[in-house]
């Protein structure tokens, strides 16, 4: 039995600074440094004091109210815990090294997850990673008492730094503490789970190795919001705006600022990953770009490996809420209102299939009743996230333009759980228009190349395993795909689509965006990266007030950096001698099939929901 520490003193974390093997890689580190061994361990003493976490058991409880406090002036106090799951760990962390990663949604979730296993009892509490732009004045003080860990944003050029980093984190190993931090590493701006970030990870991994650490395992965790607090913030950032600099008085301002009711905070906690458990094989070189290599060059590092379970075990438990399939509804209109008839009977669809899916669910979920959705409807129009126009015929529903990108962010934390039936109805629509019949091998062709299109928005199981899934999905609305006596485009008008063009169209515009600029350049490169996709906000502007994209939600920043991330894995940014220029138009060509493909599904939505 594992048995550890139920603090971290702050006068044990030094005597590292006296270990043999550190004052002997320190003095290496003070050469390269230029420092003397004086100043290096000078410095050193600094960087431990700046980073290190200062636990206290009486510190607990008033910080577990602080959290409260907090996230109760907008959100129900009770939070909603799957109990069972973190009963199991409390067993499970009795015999092993527990290490939490969770999804990060907003500032706020830091504290429900903090406040989910205090109230359960369970203890040691993980010293949590933070950034150190988080230890302003008066925060970062309760922060260290309760077990943060700030660390630098960027340190590789800092040797001592990076020294010091590693000794600790080997102290923490080898007394078996817990930790946590987020491992998307920030915010999600746009409500997907962000690509994993494999910095701390590494560190973790390695030190798990170096104190020979067998039992360790990693337990995801889903943090999700009926609403987000930070939304009209990831909006202006998706739009170009700059990023608010944490401080005190934004701090403050945050807090304070938080009145109107934002529902409930879920807490979901995953089956747990061992190192063990992680197969090479499972991670396939387009899931979410993370096939980032190991040291031989000869697959899929661990710490990809491992994050890539992390991050496919979180979107498991991610709970499905009302709200999230509405706005999913509501956007694949593309524009056009719906009575409170149409959006019930296009959720009541989903509702069903979610249910026969087993597929998790926020508690009190239901969108099987009229009243229900109506109820929905009128939470989201108190959230200015849907408008409604009753002085025609009939109440109709709609998000307004402005509002879009809000909308997208609800709708994309649950987008992973019909992304193979998306796939399947996009890769239909491809060969809808040809004389010959569909066969499964044209199916797997096209929606592999969908996979290889969108590998840096969503995480992909195993090719095999993933077309099995768009197979089951595909029959289970279009039996007769294969080539019976029903023509593709009479079963798309009569069994209308429900995700292809709901889920994919934004992305799929502002990957149009990025083709179209980039065709426009023939051979000019593209040095900066960065400058170039903000640059595009104009031009997307531009191309949606001339109807050659549709949605608001394509002008995003964010789209267009996976995009060129797309484009610059594929070669498309600076010339190699190749015909730069022929390339880019393939790419072109490439995007405006798909983008023909979606509007195809579009068409025979409308057919279906707004015959006169």
């Amino acid at each position: 039995m594992i048995t550890r520490k139920d603090t971290l003193p702050a006068s044990e974390a030094h005597t590292l600074l006296d270990e043999p093997d550190f004052i002997e890689e320190l003095i290496a580190a003070s050469v390269v440094t230029g420092k003397s061994e004086v100043q290096a361990r000078k410095y050193a003493r600094k960087c431990l004091i700046e980073m290190a976490a200062t636990p206290s058991e009486s510190w607990l409880a008033p910080a577990a109210r602080f959290a409260r406090f907090i996230y109760t002036r907008s959100y129900e106090k009770k939070l909603d815990i799957n109990t069972e799951a973190l009963q199991e760990l409390h067993e499970l962390s009795r015999d092993n090294l527990l290490l939490f990663l969770w999804s990060h949604k907003s500032h706020m979730d830091s504290f429900a997850f903090l406040v989910s296993l205090y109230e359960n009892d369970f203890k040691p509490l993980p010293l949590v990673f933070a950034g150190i732009n988080m230890n302003f004045f008066g925060f970062g003080t309760l922060a260290r008492k309760v077990g943060s860990i700030f660390l630098r944003r960027e340190f590789h050029d800092d040797p001592i730094y990076k020294l010091v980093f590693r000794h600790y984190i080997d102290y923490l190993i080898r007394n078996r503490l817990p930790l946590t931090w987020s491992i998307e590493g920030t915010r999600s701006r746009t409500g997907k789970l962000s690509p994993p970030k494999l910095g701390i990870l590494t560190w973790v991994l390695e030190a798990c190795e170096r104190q020979d650490m067998q039992n360790v395992k990693f337990v995801p965790v889903s943090i999700a919001f009926d609403r987000i607090a930070e939304i009209d913030d990831y909006v202006a950032l998706q739009q170009g705006l700059p990023k608010r600099k944490e401080s005190l008085r934004w701090f403050m301002n945050y807090v304070f600022g938080m009145k109107d009711p934002y529902g409930k905070i879920y807490v979901r906690y995953g089956e747990p990953v061992s190192i063990g458990d992680v197969d090479g094989a499972s991670v396939s070189g387009d899931a979410r770009g993370l096939a980032s290599t190991d040291a031989a060059g000869d697959g899929p590092s661990l710490a990809t490996r491992v994050a890539f379970e992390i991050c496919t075990h979180i979107e498991k438990v991610t709970p499905i809420k009302a709200a999230d399939v509405l706005t999913m509804v509501l956007l694949g209109a593309d524009g056009r209102a719906l009575t409170e008839e149409e959006v019930y009977r296009q959720a009541r669809e989903i509702a069903q299939l979610v249910r026969e899916r087993g597929l998790p669910l926020a508690q009190g979920f239901s969108l099987e009743g009229l009243q229900q959705v109506s109820a929905v409807l009128l939470s989201m129009r108190g959230s200015k996230l849907v408008r409604e126009f009753a002085k025609g015929r009939m109440p109709v529903y709609y998000i307004p333009d402005d509002r879009q990108i809000a909308a997208a962010y609800y709708r994309n934390t649950i987008t992973h759980y019909f992304l193979a039936a998306a796939m399947g109805e996009v890769a239909l629509a491809i060969g809808a228009s040809d004389i010959s019949v569909t066969r499964e091998e044209e199916l797997r062709e096209r929606v592999e190349c969908l996979r290889d299109m969108f590998k840096f928005e969503f995480f992909f199981r195993p090719k095999g395993e993933f077309f099995a899934e768009v197979l089951q999905e595909t029959s289970r609305r279009y039996s007769d795909w294969a080539g019976g006596e029903t023509s593709l485009k009479k079963q798309l008008r009569e069994s209308p689509p429900r995700f292809g063009h709901a889920i994919l169209r934004s992305i799929a515009e502002a990957y149009y965006v990025v083709a179209v600029a980039l065709d426009e350049l023939g051979e000019e490169p593209v040095t900066d990266v960065k400058r170039f996709a903000a640059e595009l906000l104009q031009p997307g502007r531009e191309m949606l007030l001339r109807r050659q994209i549709n949605g608001e939600s394509s002008i995003s920043s964010d789209l267009y950096a996976t995009g060129l991330q797309l484009a610059q894995h594929r070669g498309l940014l600076v010339a190699d001698g190749h015909n730069l220029a022929a390339r880019r138009k393939a790419f072109f060509d490439e995007v405006s099939e798909v983008l023909t493909a979606i509007n195809l599904l579009q068409t025979n939505y409308n057919v279906a929901w707004f015959r006169s």
